[in-house]
């Protein structure tokens, strides 16, 4: 049976469209061509520019989704690897933070928040964190000029330690992407702990 589409699914699809922009980003940039192909062997292709609703398998529309999400996740950590053996990590997140201010920059026209609940909303609607019934990201406090956002746990470095990267490489790799990003929207400040209880992010404007 085919199913519908809803406004969830393409607030999905460009999530996961901005982290394979990203890996587009770090292919050219490190020259990484022939690794893609690897990966893209292994773990299949990215999404198209066709419109979700040509693209996308109606009779398993999660399933689609969740598939090249994960493919996603598989792909960076091969070419995260790959960067660190030819550079090192620093050079990794001087990439994620230019990619981070790039895409605040091409977005900065349509970004408009007055306070930290609307400053959330659209972090949440950028940040790729499982699929939406993962629930992984909440809401901690916010006011006019401060926001506390949570995510319960991390769901992304063990595709790093598959490539036996170092320990919380992924999670620095975010508050390098983070900072860069929300700097260039002119957020005051920015900082990220990872605690037992999950991540939490403060931001202040």
């Amino acid at each position: 049976m085919k199913e519908k589409l809803a406004p969830i699914h393409f607030v999905q699809h460009n999530r996961i469209k901005i982290q394979e922009n990203l890996e587009a980003f770090l292919i050219d940039l490190f020259n990484l061509h022939s690794v893609d192909e690897h990966a893209l062997d292994l773990h299949g292709p990215r999404t198209s520019d066709e419109a979700l609703e040509v693209q996308i398998d109606h009779d398993n529309i999660h399933g689609w989704l969740e598939s090249h999400l994960v493919a996603n996740e598989k792909r960076m950590g091969i070419l995260s690897k790959e960067i660190v053996a030819r550079n090192d990590e620093n050079a990794l997140h001087l990439a994620h933070a230019e990619y981070g201010k790039r895409l605040a920059d091409s977005l900065k026209e349509k970004v408009r928040f007055t306070n930290g609940q609307e400053l959330y909303g659209y972090l949440n609607a950028i940040l790729l964190d499982g699929m939406p019934c993962d629930k992984i990201n909440e809401l901690v406090e916010s006011d006019d000029h401060h926001l506390v956002w949570k995510s319960s746990r991390d769901i992304h470095s063990s595709y790093y330690e598959e490539q036996n990267l170092p320990e919380n490489l992924y999670l620095d790799l975010r508050r390098s992407f983070l900072s860069s990003f929300l700097g260039a929207l002119d957020i005051s400040f920015f900082d990220m702990t990872a605690t037992p209880e999950g991540i939490f992010y403060k931001a202040e404007f």
